[in-house]
C-alpha cells in the first residue's frame, strides 16, 4: 500500500513540476513561436490560478494560496499591491 501511495505522489509531482517552476528554462534555439502573451490577470495563461482552477491544488500544496481571495498569493494583487507594478490584475 506504501508503494502504491508513493507512486501516486510521484505522479502528481512529475505533472505539476513544469507548473512549480518559476522561470522556464532558456530555449536553445528560436523557435519562431511568439511569446506566450499573459491572460487578462496579467499572468501567464498556463500559470493563472484564476484561468485554471484546477492549478489552486498545486497552489496550495506549496503555501502559495490566499484562501481570502480565491487566488494563488504570488498572483494576489489585492493583498500584494507591489504586484500591479509587474502587470498583474
Amino acid at each position: 500500500m506504501r508503494s502504491f501511495r508513493s507512486l501516486v505522489v510521484l505522479c502528481v509531482l512529475s505533472l505539476a513540476l513544469p507548473v512549480l517552476a518559476e522561470e522556464a528554462p532558456p530555449q536553445a534555439k528560436p523557435t519562431g513561436e511568439a511569446p506566450k502573451s499573459p491572460c487578462e490577470h496579467g499572468v501567464q495563461k498556463a500559470l493563472c490560478s484564476r484561468c485554471n482552477p484546477k492549478l489552486s491544488a498545486v497552489y496550495k500544496s506549496k503555501g502559495d494560496w490566499c484562501a481570502e481571495h480565491e487566488r494563488a498569493e504570488s498572483q494576489c494583487v489585492i493583498c500584494n499591491p507591489k504586484l500591479a507594478e509587474k502587470g498583474v490584475k
